[in-house]
């Protein structure tokens, strides 16, 4: 099965809005991370296809967690089956069955990128990013284990 990288992307992308955004954060800078995902998700969808995720596929509802210094702010992607992001949220999705983790400057990172696919993928193989199985996914918290321990092998 091929894993694309859009999905990664999207989820990475939501996390630093998230935590931009999320409760009483004031944006100092004047900078909405939110939007700003929103506004990369065009240009992220239009290079997933170039990305080569191995066997990582993010089709379906994830959580993404924005660490930003002692807060964590949640955001749900939802992507297809060929890792493009087709749903944004500014909460988390019950229905979520994977996380993505990561820090709001690895998000601006994403977003500011002129490819953001490639470079949520390269956030993903270089550890700047964690996918895991949610809480209660058991299969998923399994197959995302695996997945971690060999990804150097194809990422």
């Amino acid at each position: 099965m091929k894993l694309t990288r859009g999905p990664f992307v999207l989820a990475v992308a939501l996390l630093p809005l998230v935590a931009a955004t999320g409760g009483a954060v004031a944006q100092s800078s004047g900078d909405d991370l939110y939007e700003s995902l929103e506004e990369m998700v065009p240009t992220y969808n239009d290079n997933v296809d170039g990305i080569n995720l191995g066997p990582i596929n993010l089709a379906g509802t994830s959580n993404i967690y924005v660490e930003d210094g002692d807060s964590t702010v949640t955001y749900a992607v939802t992507m297809d089956d060929r890792n493009r992001i087709t749903g944004l949220s500014e909460s988390p999705s019950d229905d979520a069955v994977r996380k993505i983790t990561t820090d709001r400057e690895t998000i601006r990172g994403i977003v500011d990128a002129d490819d953001p696919a490639t470079a949520f993928r390269d956030a993903v193989a270089n550890d700047d990013i964690a996918i895991s199985g949610e809480s209660g996914q058991p299969i998923e918290q399994l197959k995302w284990a695996v997945i971690n321990a060999f990804k150097g092998f194809f990422l």
